[in-house]
């Protein structure tokens, strides 16, 4: 089930033209298409628009940490698990402030969407660690 929420037309435009300025590590590219798969599939947004979303909240995280994203691969399952879902937090964060009306509920389905696409990825790491 998708999603239709309504955001700001002019700040999903504006996060397209930013994040297609950007040249990334293939690394990079991998991790954000994957994020922005599972969300996409949850809410109707441009997949651009999304992409940019997941490069700025990968970014944030980074800054924060002061560690780039590919070394949460080495990080102990529970220290990866709270860096990704700090991650997603960022990213629900950034949707929520592009929301034009209704505004309340559509947070509610962004929050919807965004622990789906989190339990999805729990049982990525479930798959990949047995």
């Amino acid at each position: 089930m998708t999603y239709a929420l309504n955001f700001n037309k002019d700040e999903i435009i504006g996060i397209q033209i930013d994040y297609a300025r950007i040249n990334f590590k293939p690394e990079q590219l991998k991790l954000i298409k994957a994020i922005t798969n599972l969300i996409c599939e949850q809410i109707s947004i441009p997949e651009l628009a999304m992409r940019s979303t997941t490069w700025f909240s990968l970014n944030e995280w980074q800054n924060k940490h002061n560690t780039p994203v590919t070394e949460i691969a080495n990080f102990p399952i529970s220290d990866k698990l709270k860096a990704f879902k700090e991650i997603f937090n960022i990213g629900k964060k950034r949707l929520k402030n592009m929301l034009s009306y209704p505004k309340e509920q559509s947070e509610i389905l962004i929050d919807i969407a965004f622990e789906r696409a989190f339990k999805f990825y729990l049982g990525y790491l479930n798959r990949i660690h047995r």
